[in-house]
């Protein structure tokens, strides 16, 4: 692998259209991935980006920062782009043109140039009014990010493609079907740029090439268009790429790009990376790189994927600084070459731990009362979670025992048909774990406040918080009424009490 790495590229992916963090975060947060190893920035914006003029809709004024649209200023996004360039960062701005694309698709202004009309994800390619949104869009990410060399352009995940009548004519017509669309939009868009800033290279997710013939991408020149970022996040047990797709890539492309994932790969709702998995990920590239790297002309780096959303409308998933152990351990990994227990303890000291770093095979966070005090930028806010990620794990283990099943079910509680014994057992939990998820609350506020904007916390706690409060609260609610009416003969008491999540 050390021709692999040695000079390459190191990009560490910040996808904001998730809980994207206030200015002052950058400061302590971009030395600090500077100094892990990084050599660049991915910087997803989506509809954080203050757009003007016609685009202007869909990140909200451009002169001021606001809780609805985008977060930042233009000013404040000048400053994201100094504080990189005062680190010696790289920034290449990722840019969707085809899917993903709920942050504009969702605006009525734009809702006719979806490929379904219900669906607000894939563009239509065969609309006439798509190729100038893209422009747009483009020509203000250009315009923002001054002397860049790299600009990508998405295309991955096109989930609706050919399907309106116009796209079905084209595919039922064409040579190659879907393949010809999907590729007809990506070389136009490619060469809008190439035509217009020669000096970028353009970068592309791969997913949608793998299962188009060789013979069909040679026809289409793209590798003379743009560079592939071949993105695999599977942990090496179910790790597939393979050999036949290295040759196929190597007969297109003279430069390609990887991306792994150190966070935002698992679960749709994780709160803390599986670390061990990530880990596993990066040790599979290594190894893939290692087999295959001869077919590969030049290996351009790695972008180490960290997504904060599965889609634009889904919930958050693991918050950056949550990430931030696993990024660490997957970069060192990346640079090291594999994972050995002597990375794992040099990193627990430069994250701040002194003798208590977790295993990576820790699945369950332990129950971490008092918080240990970390030295890692946003370090508060990830013990906050491995506090609340313990606490969901012993609400759900209660709410779903055998004793709440056995001793305090809906049909009991309707028909006041219970064991004061029993009940007498399960409040005191329930009002103890009211207890703590309040202090969580109470915690999890204050440190958010000083990284995150109000519709940020906004969400995390209406998602994560409230519902486990609420519940809570019905069942001592319950608890108590249960016990006010004693144990009483079955029936001899109408229906007075239904359980329901107020």
């Amino acid at each position: 692998m050390e021709h692999l790495t040695f000079g390459t590229q190191r990009l560490f992916h910040l996808d904001l259209k998730g809980a994207p963090p206030k200015v002052s975060f950058f400061e302590k947060l971009f030395p600090f991935i500077k100094d892990i190893g990084a050599t660049g920035i991915l910087l997803e914006w989506e509809d954080t980006f203050p757009y003007t003029k016609e685009l202007i809709q869909i990140g909200g004024l451009s002169n001021s920062a606001q809780a609805c649209g985008s977060p930042y200023s233009l000013e404040e996004a000048h400053q994201i782009l100094e504080l990189a360039a005062d680190c010696n960062l790289t920034v290449i701005p990722l840019v969707q043109t085809f899917g993903h694309m709920e942050f504009v698709l969702k605006h009525e202004q734009w809702r006719g140039l979806r490929e379904v009309e219900a669906y607000p994800s894939s563009m239509c390619p065969s609309n006439s009014e798509t190729m100038p949104l893209v422009r747009s869009l483009i020509k203000q990410i250009v315009a923002f990010h001054t002397n860049i060399q790299y600009l990508h352009i998405g295309g991955d995940e096109i989930w609706h493609m050919g399907l309106c009548p116009a796209c079905q004519k084209r595919v039922q017509t064409s040579k190659y079907g879907k393949a010809a669309l999907y590729l007809d939009h990506i070389s136009e868009v490619a060469q809008y740029v190439k035509d217009n800033y020669p000096t970028i290279k353009i970068i592309i997710w791969d997913d949608m090439l793998r299962n188009i013939e060789l013979n069909i991408l040679q026809e289409y020149y793209i590798g003379n268009l743009v560079e592939p970022m071949i993105w695999h996040y599977n942990s090496s047990d179910t790790f597939q790429l393979g050999g036949a797709l290295w040759e196929k890539y190597s007969n297109i492309f003279s430069n390609v790009w990887a991306a792994t994932a150190y966070k935002g790969a698992t679960s749709s709702c994780q709160l803390i990376p599986v670390i061990r998995y990530h880990i596993s990920n990066h040790e599979a590239w290594l190894t893939e790189l290692g087999t295959h790297g001869g077919k590969i002309v030049n290996f351009r780096g790695v972008a180490l994927t960290g997504w904060s959303r599965f889609d634009h409308y889904a919930t958050l998933c693991e918050l950056l600084p949550c990430g931030i152990p696993s990024l660490c351990l997957c970069l060192k990994t990346w640079l090291a070459g594999g994972y050995t227990q002597d990375l794992h303890d040099t990193v627990g000291k430069l994250l701040g731990y002194e003798n208590s770093f977790p295993s990576v095979d820790c699945v369950q966070p332990k129950p971490c009362l008092p918080l240990p005090q970390l030295t890692f930028p946003g370090w508060q806010i990830f013990v906050g979670f491995e506090w609340l990620t313990n606490l969901r794990f012993r609400y759900r283990n209660i709410a779903n025992s055998d004793q709440i099943l056995t001793w305090l079910n809906t049909w009991q509680i309707a028909n006041n048909y219970t064991n004061p014994m029993q009940i007498d057992a399960i409040l005191p939990v329930i009002s103890e774990l009211l207890i703590e998820v309040t202090s969580i609350e109470n915690y999890l506020k204050a440190n958010l406040d000083q990284l995150y904007f109000n519709h940020t916390i906004d969400e995390l706690i209406g998602t994560l918080i409230v519902p486990v409060k609420q519940h809570l609260r019905q069942i001592k609610a319950d608890c108590e009424t249960q016990l006010a009416f004693g144990c009483r003969v079955r029936g001899s008491l109408p229906c007075q009490v239904g359980f329901n999540m107020r």
